[in-house]
């Protein structure tokens, strides 16, 4: 793969002269073959034919084209974050998929490959109505070279549960091995209750590395040990997943919130205090729902609300009933003899 300066001024820069309907009208094709090895010359401009008049361009569209003029700038000069808020610009204000393409060599620049991997894989998964024919070969080869370099890392830490983070983050995962981009790193290692470790290593691209850590017991901590009734039950420590079953483990001093569940048993909550010295035992003695003792009740007071409710409203249909009789004028038999 050529050297991102040339790079740019053959595949990378020719996005500013492309044809896209987002950035320029179609410049007209060079008859002379450019040479990645040659020094690079600034970015092409687009052409309008002189006989013709250029539409007008929408503000945003204008906006996302310089930003994406500064970016190639950037990038022609190494200057990498830069260029890769420039075409985060450029991409936010007109989302052409070829900006994409630029963005994966900015990510590139600053050594974060695998974020450079996904950026060439959305662009590569939609490259536009007419891409360049160069520039998805280009990215799918790159795309191939850089994940070369990613480097496969296992980290066996004692205890298990130890929390593992590179450069404060949860890395990617491959099986047991963390997938991390190449150059120096910083893993550290926690679990509450033990001294955290930490330590710097500058991995080298494609490499396959091993790191084994047994993390020390702080010596002012207490221990908690959690004895739920039901086996499988799932602990908690302070909103952390601690393990299943009875667990016991080093703990600051202080208090910790303990949360025990298990399927098919009610919750159970505590809030425990550890000490400095001995061991602080929780037995979680798990309940199931009770059980209603009157299943027969619910129906029986439903029938007889519903009852209750049709009387009353015949009661009161009733009442309101207007007085219907014989007409006085038409009953000569109930006139006095």
């Amino acid at each position: 793969m050529p050297p991102v300066r040339a790079l740019a001024s053959t595949t990378i820069l020719c996005l500013v002269s492309a044809a896209t309907p987002a950035f320029a009208q179609q410049s007209a094709p060079s008859t002379q073959p450019t040479q990645a090895t040659q020094p690079t010359q600034p970015p092409a401009q687009p052409q309008t034919p002189p006989s013709t008049q250029a539409a007008p361009v929408a503000p945003e569209v204008a906006a996302a084209r310089a930003a994406f003029e500064r970016g190639v700038e950037a990038l022609e000069d190494s200057r990498f974050a830069e260029a890769l808020s420039a075409f985060e610009e450029s991409y936010r204000r007109n989302p052409v998929p070829a900006v994409l393409f630029n963005l994966a060599f900015a990510l590139r620049g600053l050594g974060r490959n695998q974020d450079a991997i996904a950026m060439l894989e959305r662009f590569l998964r939609d490259p536009g109505p007419n891409p360049e024919a160069d520039m998805v070969t280009n990215a799918r080869e790159e795309s191939a070279r850089l994940r070369a370099t990613l480097v496969r890392l296992t980290v066996r830490a004692t205890p298990a549960a130890a929390v593992v983070l590179v450069d404060g983050r949860r890395p990617t995962r491959e099986g047991d091995a963390l997938v991390l981009d190449p150059g120096r790193r910083v893993i550290e290692v926690n679990l509450d209750g033990y001294r955290p470790h930490r330590e710097e290593r500058v991995l080298t691209a494609g490499a396959t590395a091993n790191v084994e850590v047994t993390l020390a017991v702080i010596d002012d901590a207490g221990r908690l040990r959690i004895e739920p009734s039901v086996p499988s039950a799932r602990v908690e420590i302070d909103g952390r997943f601690a393990g299943t079953g009875v667990v016991e483990r080093p703990a600051r001093l202080g208090m910790h919130r303990v949360v025990i569940t298990a399927d098919g048993y009610l919750p159970l909550e505590r809030t425990v205090r550890v000490g400095g010295t001995g061991l602080v035992r929780v037995d979680a003695a798990l309940q199931r729902p009770r059980a209603n003792p009157w299943p027969w009740l619910g129906p029986i007071i439903g029938v007889g609300a519903a009852t209750a409710i049709g009387l009353t409203s015949w009661f009161v249909a009733d009442s309101l009933r207007p007085f219907v009789g014989p007409s006085p004028r038409n009953c000569w038999d109930c006139a006095p003899q």
